[in-house]
């Protein structure tokens, strides 16, 4: 043993206390950054060397790597964790703004429009020669359709706001893979020199999380230092080849939007299940589902009160009238499809009355509807053959539109007694126009004679029983809406879209639970604790100072040595 051999064990000690307290000072600095992964300086005693036979002696300590202080399958978890709770929380916003559109408690609700224009037809019952309560029954009907082109307007604009988030998150995680691609570049051109740089592993670590904010991913790391990226069982990262997602836009029945997230190289779906992504997409579902759920309820109001309004009489008779329906196909059944009418007639019939206003004599016509499926089916051509048939009666078609006038200007044309629905589905005397929520209205025709407004059954205008009929239909079963009333059908939509809210938020609340549990393991493990570092840089302090004593020690020997030769 030499004093030179002491010398170089006192330096490696100096030189591996000053690595130590460079890691210390490094955790400390980094403590308030949750993406930074504590860091220890490992070390190992260097080779001994033998002074004389069966005699060996350490040569000092060996700094052998600064490792990162992190749980691989504790980081999994928490990714998984992270992806559930934004799924949940998407979920949750979008379920919220869903509910608040419907403002269900609200005093000017769609139940309570739909009571108060009820209640119209209610107060017309008293009285129905009464020319301004016919005038509330239009306002108060032209209010509740405004109310229904706006619900479906909220509900379309939360659509086209979701396809947009979906686009900007998609792009979003396209920049995040590429980051993770570049950077296991990075990570396994550093591996295959003198090591691994470990700011870049806890950047990569960051930027997965992130990622898994957006969609559910897993990591398998490889031996070169890269991660492997998965959604499902699809790769998203391979080594340093990052493949781009996009949202395409897919065609429906219904006309209304459906997306869905895919690979942009081949259009294939991306196997996504949690995170932002997917509940964006399944929040579009749902505002989808809702917008179907209001058409229908809008459909079932209109289909209802206009059967009843099509077989009623006003104070005055039509001259002419154009149904607001169009018929795609003259020469087809009308309760075919290729008939494209949105309200579907049945097999029955309706009555024509012709009144003189001069005379006052009136004249009755049955109008067959033959639906049955045997024998010849009532086309729109065979109906206005049937029609042309009535004295004084003439009609023709425009545009698929079927118009009735009387050829007598002294006559006036009435209606009543339609079994078939045929007058509802053509939209010829009817109180309302459209078949859905967006482009339900009052009938421009009845709009612009109130007179027109059917109180009536019997022709006579004393006669209520139409408007006494009409008054309570709100909790008389729709066809159109699988035997429920329009108020049960609202209070189950409303009903189901509270319990999705609910439900969203609990969710929310549990996997947020789950998420910090998760989070503060993987703290306990990869965080930074200042009492900790502490007392490492303690002991680092006196490792340097026993350390120096040592080499001063030594130079003073080899001093003293030198002066003696």
């Amino acid at each position: 043993m030499s004093l030179i051999g002491a010398l170089n064990v006192g330096q490696s000690a100096l030189a591996v206390a000053q690595a130590q307290l460079q890691v210390t000072g490094n955790n400390i600095s980094n403590s308030g950054d949750p993406n930074y992964a504590d860091e220890v300086a490992n070390t190992t005693p260097g080779n001994d060397t033998q002074i004389s036979p069966g005699i060996f002696i350490g040569t000092g300590t060996d700094l052998t790597d600064v490792q990162r202080q992190v749980d691989e399958s504790l980081n999994q978890r928490l990714n998984s964790a992270v992806s559930d709770n934004q799924a949940a929380n998407v979920t949750e916003q979008w379920s919220g703004q869903v509910q608040s559109v419907f403002n269900a408690l609200g005093s000017n609700s769609f139940d309570t429009q739909v009571s108060t224009f009820l209640g119209d037809w209610s107060s017309l019952a008293n009285d129905p020669t009464d020319t301004s309560q016919r005038t509330v029954v239009l306002d108060d009907g032209q209010s509740l359709s405004l109310t229904l082109n706006n619900l479906s307007g909220q509900l379309q604009t939360l659509q086209s706001q979701a396809g947009s988030q979906l686009s900007t998150l998609a792009t979003n995680a396209n920049q995040l893979t590429q980051q993770i691609a570049g950077l296991n570049q990075q990570i396994s051109l550093s591996q295959s020199g003198s090591g691994t740089d470990n700011a870049l592993l806890d950047q990569r670590d960051a930027d997965v999380q992130n990622l898994a904010q957006l969609v559910n991913v897993t990591t398998v790391n490889q031996a070169n230092g890269t991660v492997n990226i998965y959604v499902g069982s699809q790769p998203l990262v391979v080594d340093t080849t990052a493949s781009a997602m996009s949202v395409q836009s897919m065609a429906t029945s219904t006309g209304q939007p459906s997306y869905q997230l895919v690979f942009t190289a081949n259009n294939s779906p991306v196997p996504a299940t949690s995170g932002q992504l997917a509940a964006t997409i399944q929040a579009q579902q749902q505002i989808t589902s809702v917008l179907g759920q209001l058409n229908n309820l809008a459909a079932g109001l209109i289909s209802g009160l206009n059967t009843l309004h099509a077989s009623g009489q006003g104070l005055e008779g039509f001259s002419t009238v154009t149904g607001t329906s169009q018929v795609l196909d003259p020469t087809a059944a009308l309760n075919s499809t290729a008939a494209g009418l949105d309200f579907t007639p049945t097999n029955g019939s309706f009555v024509v009355t012709l009144k003189n206003s001069q005379t006052g004599l009136s004249s009755s016509t049955l109008v067959p509807v033959n639906l049955g499926g045997t024998g010849t089916q009532t086309s729109l051509n065979s109906l206005v053959t049937s029609l042309n048939a009535i004295p004084n009666v003439q009609a023709s078609i425009q545009g698929g539109h079927l118009t009735i006038s009387s050829t007598n200007p002294a006559d006036q044309i009435y209606f009543s007694q339609d079994s078939s629905g045929t007058l509802a589905a053509l939209g010829i005397n009817t109180f309302f126009s459209g078949d859905n929520a967006e482009n339900i209205a009052v009938n421009s025709t009845i709009a612009n004679s109130p007179n027109l407004i059917a109180a009536a059954q019997n022709g006579q205008p004393g006669d209520n029983s139409n408007a006494l009929a009409i008054s309570t239909m709100a909790n008389t079963s729709q066809t159109v809406l699988g035997g429920q009333s329009v108020m049960s059908a609202y209070q189950s939509m409303i009903n189901g879209i509270a319990q999705n809210t609910a439900t969203a938020t609990s969710n929310a609340a549990s996997t947020l639970d789950i998420q910090n549990a998760l989070s503060a393991q993987q703290q306990s493990v990869s965080g930074v604790s200042i009492d900790e570092e502490t007392v490492n840089m303690m002991k680092q302090q006196l490792m340097y100072q026993g350390a120096a004593r040592l080499v001063s020690t030594i130079d003073t020997m080899m001093t003293a040595l030198m002066a003696i030769t």
